[in-house]
């Protein structure tokens, strides 16, 4: 969606396929392009996520390719348009039953970025007290929902740390970037993952 519903505008206007940053035309909050999207086959060949540079799909701005795997440990590496590896994404398992899997970021020469939920930021004794609340006020929110089912999925916050530096923030596919050397394709490639 580039444009939402507003005053003068009664439905949203649809661009194509596109990684999204927000920005102001006037009274307009646009979401304009800056990375375009496709999958596709070449042959039988699975030519996997590519992000593209411009919308005819002709400048390959990156591409992700999934490693091989490392027990249940997830890694898909992240080339530029030449094919030189520009990092690598991992989606590591949860340790226990109940949590999350997790996300991590490696770009060379510097640390690797950890994407931890929100409450990881805060004193485990108020993390726990904050899930438990959350716990019920989800159990509550479903006793009232009288079954009906939205088709909507939670989306999580999570914050995107190296070290004790915040680099960006998560909420879904939203993405704030906040290190400046962060390479934006490798926060593009994350986004494509949608985390699942």
């Amino acid at each position: 969606m580039e444009r939402q519903t507003g005053p003068h505008r009664k439905r949203p206007v649809l661009g194509p396929n596109a990684v999204r940053v927000p920005r102001r035309e006037g009274q307009d909050r646009v979401k304009a392009p800056c990375a375009f999207f496709r999958s596709g086959v070449v042959g039988v060949r699975d030519v996997g996520r590519v992000l593209y540079e411009d919308r005819e799909a002709q400048q390959v701005l990156c591409s992700i390719e999934e490693c091989a795997a490392e027990g249940d440990d997830r890694r898909y590496s992240v080339r530029d348009g030449q094919g030189r590896e520009i990092g690598v994404i991992r989606r590591v398992p949860p340790s226990r039953k109940l949590l999350r899997h997790t996300w991590r970021i490696q770009q060379a020469g510097h640390p690797e970025i950890v994407g931890r939920n929100k409450w990881a930021a805060i004193a485990p004794k108020e993390a726990a007290a904050r899930a438990a609340g959350k716990f019920l006020g989800d159990l509550v929110e479903s006793a009232f929902s009288l079954g009906y089912d939205d088709d909507q999925v939670k989306e999580r916050t999570l914050l995107w740390l190296a070290g004790e530096e915040r680099v960006m923030q998560s909420v879904g596919q939203e993405f704030r970037i906040e290190a400046s050397w962060l390479d934006r394709r490798l926060a593009f490639a994350v986004a494509t993952f949608a985390d699942r």
